[in-house]
């Protein structure tokens, strides 16, 4: 049963991406080398493609490794440097992907509160989470 859910689930995921995909206005690869967690869901390192909807805030990472990610962000502006990028923050010992810019528009992707609260209390004396931004191609 739990397998016929988590096929429909993903299933269900790759079909909203399907109907999504004619109104994405940006695509791109990105080589992330560390394993980081997005929208809630650990990903391994590797390779992604990134689609990135801005009239829906709706990005989906896909690796040829892991399931298909999709999740929300808050509204997308102008990247001031109108540069690429993917730019996570480290807390505790886990990446977490905080922003997605390509081609000169960024989106923020919120990091649970929660979740902040716990590793940034956890580097306490450290300096503060590490912020480190992945160049996309």
């Amino acid at each position: 049963m739990k397998k016929q859910i988590r096929t429909f689930a993903t299933l269900a995921i790759l079909l909203t991406a399907l109907a999504a995909s004619g109104q994405i206005s940006q695509q791109a690869r990105v080589t992330v080398p560390f394993s980081f967690v997005a929208g809630g869901t650990s990903s391994p390192a590797g390779d992604y493609k990134i689609s990135f909807n801005q009239d829906r805030n709706v990005v989906t990472l896909i690796s040829d490794s892991s399931k298909p990610i999709m999740f929300l962000t808050i509204s997308a502006w102008p990247s001031p440097d109108g540069r690429s990028y993917l730019r996570f923050h480290h807390y505790g010992e886990n990446w977490f992907l905080e922003r997605i810019a390509i081609n000169g528009m960024a989106q923020e992707v919120p990091i649970d509160k929660r979740v902040k609260e716990v590793f940034t209390a956890s580097n306490q004396g450290t300096g503060g989470p590490v912020s480190s931004d992945v160049a996309v191609h």
